[in-house]
């Protein structure tokens, strides 16, 4: 029994190390053609806390996924507090500079967070507090941002995506052992975020990032969306049914925004 579950995490962890490197490889290579607002869409899908809980919950019961779904649905005030920290600071001109303060603020708030008996109105109320935040201190995306000449390298891709699939794996097979709450906000820190900005920085430039990061800020209801659907869900079926289906209609959200996005630049 045991040599099987060792097995079965093993599979797990290979199979989202590939997963999560294809997710983010793929996002690099169409950003190229989509442009900040419909990569933003992709980064913003829940790829970190969504495989990342169903990892956790193949091993933990319902109760165990859902009181991180609530942590890292607060979590996702950290993420906002990410964006803003690493947008208003792009003067700086420097990715790496930006990214820190940009963690340091997740780190503030999802420390908050830590420290407090969080309910679910509590954590809604963050989710309203985020957005009026991003609303109020993100600045309008530009238009017709210059774009550079050709799309980057496979190779190039390959090997960042495989970073992002290693680390994102890592935090997700440490998350059971942590418990429940620093779970989930181990799962809430914007990985996808970070490793796919250092990614589309190298070729596509610092503004491409900012701008991408900006319209992410706008995207992040398909994150709290998924949390959500946990949380809803997850006492009434089981944790892993309660995942698949919140994020097969996180997907299909972000497949539908997608879609008007392309529809009204055909029409304008």
């Amino acid at each position: 029994m045991l040599a099987d579950l060792n097995v079965l995490e093993a599979w797990s962890a290979v199979w989202k190390i590939f997963a999560t490197a294809g997710f983010v490889t793929l996002i690099g290579r169409l950003a190229w053609s989509a442009g900040p607002l419909l990569t933003s869409i992709l980064i913003a899908l829940p790829v970190n806390i969504g495989p990342g809980l169903l990892l956790v919950s193949l091993t933990q019961d319902s109760r165990f996924v859902l009181e991180s779904a609530l942590y890292g649905l607060a979590g996702g005030a950290g993420v906002a507090a990410f964006i803003i920290g690493f947008v208003r600071t792009q003067f700086f001109k420097n990715f790496y500079l930006s990214l820190l303060i940009g963690a340091l603020g997740w780190g503030v708030i999802t420390w908050c967070i830590f420290k407090s008996e969080l309910t679910i109105e509590r954590a809604s109320s963050l989710v309203v507090l985020s957005a009026v935040s991003s609303y109020i201190l993100l600045p309008k995306m530009k238009q017709n941002l210059e774009r550079v000449a050709t799309p980057a390298s496979w190779n190039f891709l390959i090997k960042r995506g495989g970073v992002a699939g290693c680390m994102i794996t890592c935090i997700a097979l440490a998350a059971p052992f942590t418990g429940p709450a620093v779970a989930g906000i181990l799962l809430s820190f914007p990985t996808t975020l970070c490793i796919t900005g250092w990614m589309l920085q190298s070729h596509y430039g610092l503004q491409f990032v900012t701008e991408t990061y900006s319209a992410a800020s706008r995207a992040l209801i398909l994150y709290f969306t998924f949390c959500f659907g946990v949380i809803f869900l997850a006492p009434v079926i089981s944790g892993p049914a309660a995942i698949i289906l919140s994020f097969i209609s996180v997907a299909a959200l972000g497949a539908l925004s997608g879609y008007l996005i392309i529809s009204f630049r055909k029409h304008h």
